[in-house]
């Protein structure tokens, strides 16, 4: 018996306590890019960690010639890569962002080379939600989606089924 509590309790030590991960493909499927932060932090610089993915394999695809552009929801840029930039591992672990307010942040990337070959341009967005903007009420004309069912209470804690940390519990719960 307590063996099986420690095996149960060990992922919860493992697993960061507010990590935020989103994972989304380019636009035309070539490469999956996964997002990962903790908390934000107004006023801090906050680390992000990206991952590049091959598409397929889902492994981490080396040698990615890429753009990062991150601006608040007025469209003013508060972080920008200086031209393209290159990262060999295939990911990027510390990159420093300071957000200076409550709000939504779009993250875009535009991936323009894999193993030293140039490719079209290939993008991928995220939304990075500070502060009081996770906050947000439910509208009223939007029913309850059930594909695999709903996360009904995480939805009401957090305001929203499209809050990042209930997409996290429903991916969690769905594999």
């Amino acid at each position: 018996m307590k063996f099986l509590l420690a095996f149960l309790l060990i992922p919860l030590l493992i697993i960061p306590a507010f990590a935020e991960t989103q994972t989304l493909p380019t636009d035309k499927g070539t490469l999956d890019v996964k997002l990962t932060y903790d908390e934000i932090k107004i006023g801090d610089l906050n680390s992000l960690r990206v991952d590049f993915l091959n598409g397929k394999t889902k492994d981490i695809q080396v040698h990615i010639d890429y753009t990062i552009n991150i601006s608040n929801d007025s469209g003013e840029t508060i972080f920008k890569t200086p031209g393209l930039t290159h990262t060999s591992d295939g990911f990027l672990k510390g990159l420093k962002v300071e957000f200076p307010e409550d709000g939504v942040y779009s993250m875009d990337f535009e991936v323009e080379g894999i193993l030293f070959q140039p490719i079209p341009k290939e993008t991928v967005s995220f939304d990075i939600t500070v502060g009081d903007a996770h906050a947000q009420p439910i509208p009223d004309d939007v029913p309850p989606t059930e594909e695999n069912g709903g996360c009904l209470i995480a939805t009401a804690a957090f305001g929203s089924e499209l809050a990042p940390q209930v997409q996290q519990l429903r991916e969690l719960r769905d594999n």
